[in-house]
């Protein structure tokens, strides 16, 4: 990864939200920041996306300590509105020329989803600084992380979709420079029930998971 894409991932980790009640979507959200996951993504579809975005970025607290992106960025509108929330960050969940346009005059990075080798070359091309392999677990999970690698040892990774908790560090061991964490990390039943302090031990997992594993290349055949 180049250095700007590093310290928006300084534990190799993407906390990534996904749920439909506002309030527990943003509370679960800060959780995660002062948790120290690094970086948060929130989706578009959660509800206020945008506005929590915005106030994420305004708390003192949390600036220079977490970085956060917007999520399922799937057309130019939707991409501008993220920048102008200010989403350091812009993660689509396929190849999107346009969102990769917006990335590119505004200055803010990219990750843009992929599956296949191709895709992931044509992520690349469109100046994707992440490829997000996804969904990641039910295609091969590492395994598949460490096909890959052989024709492509430096495309920076990301992988999301499935991907478990336990399973993060065999993804930075096959190859994967980002582990993005959904469900298993912001579990519905803990929002549902507002468990924070569940939530916070579920994100010192992951960062221990983590710690000792680093991206190396693979020397998977092609």
């Amino acid at each position: 990864m180049n250095t700007d894409i590093a310290q928006l991932f300084p534990h190799h980790l993407a906390a990534i939200i996904r749920w439909q009640d506002r309030g527990q979507a943003a509370q679960a959200a800060l959780v995660a920041a002062q948790a120290g996951v690094g970086s948060v993504e929130v989706t578009a579809g959660t509800p206020g996306a945008f506005d929590l975005i915005a106030e994420l970025r305004s708390r003192r607290d949390l600036q220079g300590a977490c970085a956060f992106g917007a999520g399922t960025i799937t057309d130019a509108e939707i991409a501008a509105r993220a920048i102008d929330a200010g989403a350091q960050y812009l993660v689509t969940p396929y190849l999107v020329p346009a969102v990769a346009e917006v990335a590119k005059r505004a200055g803010v990075p990219l990750v843009m989803g992929a599956m296949t080798p191709t895709e992931i070359a044509q992520a690349e091309a469109l100046g994707a600084q992440l490829v997000k392999v996804f969904p990641a677990a039910p295609i091969g999970g590492p395994a598949y992380i460490r096909a890959v690698r052989g024709p492509m040892p430096s495309t920076p990774i990301w992988v999301s979709g499935g991907v478990l908790i336990d399973d993060g560090a065999e993804y930075l061991k096959a190859g994967a420079d980002v582990v993005g964490l959904t469900n298993d990390l912001f579990r519905p039943e803990l929002l549902i029930a507002e468990d924070w302090a569940g939530l916070t031990g579920l994100c010192e997992r992951a960062l221990a998971a983590l710690s000792d594993a680093r991206p190396t290349p693979s020397s998977a055949a092609v």
